[in-house]
């Protein structure tokens, strides 16, 4: 089954990768985008702690999303050393016309497995995560 899981990573992000970058947007661009439409004022190092990225990764992807105009930071009032990151309305649409788009890639597994199913996966797959450790 780990190498099952492997493969469907895959698949899903390759079909993800293709739907993004028709917006020029890479996957790990994609993933900061979310991440922080999800949470509006996560830091990176909460985007790397919830993402399968490193952390050079995610600050070449939120660096590109600043440049582009679609995240903005605001510096914590608790530490200036902290800046947390929030989606510029260009970014929030972006956001909210690509999120359908790559929802749309794991349709088929939807259809093929009921709400039951689904949320049973969706446990099984949190409970996995948070028993595996991250070495990274």
């Amino acid at each position: 089954w780990p190498y099952q899981i492997t493969v469907l990573a895959d698949r899903i992000a390759r079909r993800t990768t293709r739907t993004v970058k028709a917006h020029n947007l890479n996957l790990s661009q994609w993933r900061v985008l979310a991440a922080v439409a999800e949470v509006p004022g996560r830091t990176s190092v909460e985007v790397v702690e919830i993402t399968p990225m490193d952390k050079g990764i995610v600050s070449r992807a939120t660096k590109a999303l600043l440049d582009r105009g679609l995240v903005h930071r605001q510096a914590s009032q608790a530490d200036g050393r902290i800046s947390h990151l929030h989606l510029t309305p260009r970014g929030e649409d972006l956001y909210q016309e690509i999120k359908p788009q790559v929802e749309s890639v794991v349709t088929g597994a939807q259809a093929f497995l009921d709400d039951k199913e689904q949320h049973r996966l969706s446990a099984l797959l949190t409970e996995l995560i948070r028993v595996i450790p991250d070495h990274h």
